[in-house]
Order: C-alpha cells, then sequence, then structure tokens
C-alpha cells in the first residue's frame, strides 16, 4: 500500500502484502474485493477475494467466498405463526420488510467478518462499503462543481461538435454542472492529495443534458446542485443515491470473476438529499429526484416546494408567500363530482388563445355587484332556442347603432309606455355605451402582448432562453423552465410581505385581521404607485398602526425602483434572470435591481 502524509492510502493494488500476522485464525474483519455479485439466492450475497487469505488479486471461482447481506433493518412474521394447512393464505404466511440496498459494482471493497469464531463461508457477512479515497464527488446528490472539462474521445463528444479542453459555458452557458469522478489513472499515487483540487472533474453530460431539455441547467436551485459530499468538511450533506442503470452504448471489460465480461457504464440513478447547508446557509433543502430528472424539491433557502416531471413540461411550485404556479405544456384536467369552488379575494383572470366554453345542463347563473360587461369585438349574439329572451333594467334600457335597427317577430309587437315617440328627437350615442371597450379604466381588462414564453422543446440554446412572444391577460404569466419568478404581480407581492411584516414587528399586539385587512387593501390596487399611496393612506389614517416615517419613506422609494424595474422591457426582464444580472438596461435600472434584491 501507498501511503501519503495525511494517512490516505492507495488501494488499488489493495493488500499485496500479505504478511498480516495471525491471520490464519484471525476471523476478521477483513477487507475483502467483491468479484460477482450475481447471487442465486436473491439474497444480496456478494462473492469476494480476501487478499489476506487467499494471497492473490486475481482469485480463482474456488477462491471466492460469498458473503451474506446485513442489512441496517429487517424483519418477518415468526415462522411460528405461519399455517401449513393453508399455505397461500396472505394472512398465515411469512411477512418482510425492511431496508434494501443494491449490490456493489464489481472492483469495490467491502468489510467482511466471520461470525461464531469460525471462518467459513457459512458465517461469512459484508458489513459495509470501503469508499475509494476522493472518489464521493456524486454521492448522493451527483453534485455540480466549476472545476470540470469535456473529453472528445467518445464518439457521442465528437458527434456533438465537443472538444477536448471545453468549458461548460461552450454548451450549457454555465461552468457549474453536475460533475463525474476525478481520473485517478492520470496520476501517479503520491499525486493524489498533493494536487486532487487542481483536477478537472469530467461533465456528467447525462445529466447536463437532462437538466437543459428541462430548462433548469442554469438553475442551482431546482436544477444544478451543491449537495455533495464533497462539498465541505465535515459534510452537512445526508443521503443516498442508486448506481443507475446500465447504459445502452455501456463499454464491456473483462473485470469480472476470471476475467468474465462486465458492463461498466450507467446511467445517473436516483438520488435522496437532505442538505443542511453551505458554509453561506444556502442550499437547505431535501430533495428526491429520480433518474428521468422527476423531483420533488423541498428548498428552506428558497422557501419554495417543487415538483417537476422528467421532461421539464409540467411542474408544480409553491412559494414562501403562499403563491402557486402551476405550468403544463399539454392539457389540465381537473373533474370534481361534487361542488367545484373557487374564490380569490382580488380578481380571477381567464385568457384563452381559442374559446372560452362554458356548459351547464341547469343554469348558467352571472351575478356582479357592480356591472357586468359584455363585449365581443365581432359580435354580440343572444339566442334562447326553446324560451324567450327577456331584459330588465330599473333605471332603463338604451341601445344605439350607427347602422340599422332590425326588430321582427312572427307574432305580435306590443309598445306601452306613459308616452311613446317616434322619430320625434334625434338619436345619440350616449343611448349606448360605445366606450365600452377591454382597456377602459371602468373595465380595466389588460391583454399585455410582447410577453417572454419559452420554447418546450428547446427551452435553453447554450445558457439563453430561446424565447417566443406571447400575450396575456393573467397577472402572473407562468411560462416553461427557466420560468421568470419576477413578474410584476411577484413583486409586488413582495413588496407587500415585507411591509407586513414591518407593520407586525413595530405593532406587536396587532390582531392577524387587521393585518389581513391591510393586505387585502394593498392588493387590490394595481400598480406600485397606488399601493405606495394605499399604504401612505393606511398609517396615516389609522392611529392604532405605528410605523415610523423614516421607514415609511423607505417603503415609498422601494416601491418607486420596483415600478421601474416592471417598466422595463420584457424580454430584458426574462433575460436578467436567466443570466443572473440586469443586462444592457440603464444604471437607474441596475441601481433599483441592486437595490431590490437586498431588500
Amino acid at each position: 500500500m501507498v501511503a501519503n502524509a495525511q494517512g490516505f492510502s492507495d488501494t488499488h493494488d489493495n493488500q499485496k502484502n500479505f504478511g498480516e500476522a495471525n491471520h490464519a485464525k484471525d476471523t476478521g474483519p477483513y477487507v475483502a474485493t467483491v468479484k460477482t455479485v450475481t447471487d442465486p439466492l436473491r439474497m444480496g450475497r456478494l462473492g469476494v477475494n480476501i487478499p489476506a487469505l487467499t494471497r492473490t488479486t486475481s482469485p480463482s471461482s474456488n477462491q471466492i467466498i460469498w458473503c451474506q447481506y446485513l442489512s441496517p433493518f429487517y424483519g418477518a412474521k415468526s415462522i411460528a405463526a405461519v399455517s401449513k394447512s393453508d399455505p397461500f393464505s396472505y394472512q398465515t404466511t411469512q411477512h418482510s420488510y425492511g431496508m434494501w440496498a443494491v449490490p456493489p459494482d464489481i472492483d469495490t471493497e467491502v468489510l467482511v467478518i466471520f461470525a461464531k469464531g469460525d471462518r467459513t463461508a457459512n458465517t461469512a457477512f459484508w458489513i459495509g462499503c470501503v469508499q475509494k479515497p476522493l472518489v464521493n464527488q456524486q454521492v448522493p446528490g451527483y453534485g455540480s462543481s466549476n472545476n470540470t472539462e469535456y473529453n472528445s474521445s467518445t464518439n457521442r463528444e465528437r458527434q456533438r461538435g465537443r472538444n477536448a479542453g471545453d468549458k461548460g459555458q461552450t454548451t450549457y452557458g454555465t461552468d457549474f454542472l453536475p460533475s463525474g469522478e476525478k481520473n485517478q489513472l492520470r496520476y501517479a499515487a503520491a499525486e493524489v492529495l498533493a494536487t486532487a483540487d487542481k483536477w478537472k472533474y469530467p461533465i456528467n453530460d447525462i445529466l447536463a443534458d437532462q437538466l437543459q431539455s428541462q430548462g433548469l441547467v442554469l438553475d442551482t436551485a431546482r436544477g444544478t446542485t451543491s449537495s455533495s459530499a464533497r462539498r465541505e468538511s465535515p459534510s452537512k450533506v445526508f443521503g443516498i443515491s442508486t448506481p443507475g442503470a446500465v447504459r445502452a452504448d455501456s463499454r464491456t471489460k473483462n473485470i469480472g470473476l476470471e476475467n468474465s465480461p462486465v458492463k461498466t457504464d450507467r446511467n445517473p440513478g436516483h438520488s435522496f438529499v437532505m442538505d443542511d447547508g453551505d458554509v453561506n446557509g444556502d442550499n437547505q433543502l431535501t430533495r428526491i429526484r429520480t433518474a428521468s430528472g422527476h423531483q420533488i424539491l423541498m428548498h428552506d433557502t428558497e422557501g419554495t416546494v417543487y415538483i417537476a416531471n422528467g421532461s421539464g413540461k409540467a411542474f408544480i411550485e409553491m412559494e414562501r408567500d403562499g403563491t402557486i404556479s402551476v405550468f403544463s405544456d399539454a392539457g389540465m384536467n381537473l373533474r370534481s363530482k361534487q361542488d367545484f369552488n373557487i374564490h380569490s379575494d382580488i380578481n380571477i383572470n381567464f385568457h384563452a388563445k381559442g374559446s372560452l366554453n362554458f356548459t351547464a345542463e341547469q343554469n348558467v347563473n352571472l351575478n356582479a355587484e357592480g356591472y357586468v360587461h359584455t363585449m365581443g369585438e365581432k359580435g354580440i349574439l343572444n339566442s334562447s332556442q326553446k324560451g324567450s329572451v327577456r331584459n330588465f333594467g330599473r333605471d332603463g334600457i338604451t341601445s344605439f347603432t350607427p347602422g340599422p335597427q332590425l326588430h321582427g317577430a312572427g307574432g305580435r309587437i306590443s309598445l306601452a309606455g306613459t308616452r311613446i315617440d317616434l322619430n320625434s328627437s334625434g338619436p345619440s350615442s350616449s343611448w349606448g355605451p360605445g366606450w365600452l371597450k377591454p382597456d377602459h379604466s371602468n373595465v380595466g381588462i389588460k391583454v399585455t402582448g410582447g410577453l417572454i414564453d419559452i420554447d418546450s422543446e428547446t427551452p435553453l440554446q447554450v445558457g439563453k432562453p430561446n424565447k417566443v412572444e406571447n400575450k396575456t391577460t393573467v397577472s402572473d404569466f407562468v411560462t416553461h423552465e427557466p420560468y421568470d419568478r419576477q413578474s410584476s404581480t411577484a413583486r409586488k407581492k413582495k413588496y407587500i410581505n415585507e411591509v407586513l411584516a414591518s407593520i407586525k414587528q413595530e405593532n406587536p399586539d396587532m390582531s392577524a385581521q387587521d393585518l389581513q385587512d391591510i393586505k387585502s387593501q394593498l392588493l387590490s390596487k394595481p400598480s406600485m404607485t397606488s399601493v405606495s399611496n394605499q399604504l401612505q393612506k393606511v398609517v396615516k389614517l389609522n392611529d392604532k398602526i405605528k410605523l415610523p416615517i423614516d421607514k415609511l419613506n423607505q417603503f415609498k422609494d422601494k416601491a418607486i425602483e420596483i415600478q421601474k424595474l416592471i417598466d422595463l422591457d420584457p424580454k430584458e426582464a426574462v433575460m436578467s434572470f436567466v443570466q443572473g444580472k440586469i443586462a444592457s438596461i440603464k444604471t437607474a435600472a441596475i441601481s433599483a435591481a441592486r437595490s431590490y434584491f437586498n431588500f
């Protein structure tokens, strides 16, 4: 063995020195090397070589010792509870439960013990796996690194136009990418620790490509992760990852027992990670991610719960302030056999690029405590196929058109009133609401055009969003990842939450209902200016609310800064989100952005 100054050993030639004293009677533990994992009993047994006993690192099949698997937890119903008379009764058969782990790969080192003081195969147990020095970058969360590089030696890389020495920026727009393990065969044993930090990690291109297709390769919360055993010492990362399925293009190496062929190359597997955060307190999370990219993320630092499928074509996100965002590239289907209730304390907005279709097998009831506005750019058609059409207005019914009005009936036409005037006065456009248009201040429907949407098939191209224009009536426009989470509504809600936190701090005895009333008042305002003005009114007119004048002025200034961000071109705003900076905008806007995000 080759030892270094810090106590690590190069274990590639494990236990070639077979001179251990008293090994003939010693029952272990022994360091063994896995040589076969195909257990005919399917009990997780390993066929291992113990060099200290066999005195070789190339054992024959008759030198292999089969070791039983020791699970951290396992149990089964007592055999005494089994019924012999009815062998196919589930109730009266044994039930097993516990933890199970897949066997390690060929040439992995494990620790083996012999029970009962008896050194035979019947009493051999493998009790754990021995980690190779420096080989734990992918444990347990397939950690990412900035210290990465491509290797162009494979057909896969050459076909994709990648060259040796390429950085991640070339393909993905970032250097922080999922990493494989450093290649220790490129360096002498004595160099392992002395130069380890300078070695480049190979890019885990399978996982990086998966994240790019999802639109998440630039997202260090929902996409790439620092959760690795190698991030700090002592590690704050806990979890487990599976080996992954064998790749379709896996190489075959004669490294099995007696040089039998073994497929060596795997795709990324599944992972379960609980991370207490890095040195800065970031990346505190629990994540379950499958090999195809499905994930459930509970991110304490971001204050978000994020559920997404592997294709990136659907996600659900619950944010710290209670906002729930849902995206689907294909469709959403909901059904209830009982009442289906939707309630909003502010507005409910619908936008369809096609038609809005409503059908009721009984009645359709529309009610507004204000006005009911009906507009059709090409026309408004009313019809009753089996009944009458009736109009009622307490204060009057008026209509006007610059064109003809046609009234007809297959039966009687009756006109009644205290007075009936026929052409005694000229028509007036005031008889009809000619002002009734979607963007009128009394209506307030704003269809915003030029918004950024993301191409679902190719969301990112070299780290830049593949953008398509869209328009909508909704206040928060959810897109395929990379989704801009700094919409005007999101900024407004964040601002209001900060206001409420400050009010609560200054007024600890204020009731939850009073705080909710203030929040509702602020949320109902359409712009940051109107929110700020309403805040000023609430504080000045309510003697119960204490908020220092300097804080009130700070909130006013913040509202102005946020409005500057909102007024930015939406294309620039999305680019700012994706790249992590405000790009190609005026200095004042940069200052506003920095001020707001430090708020």
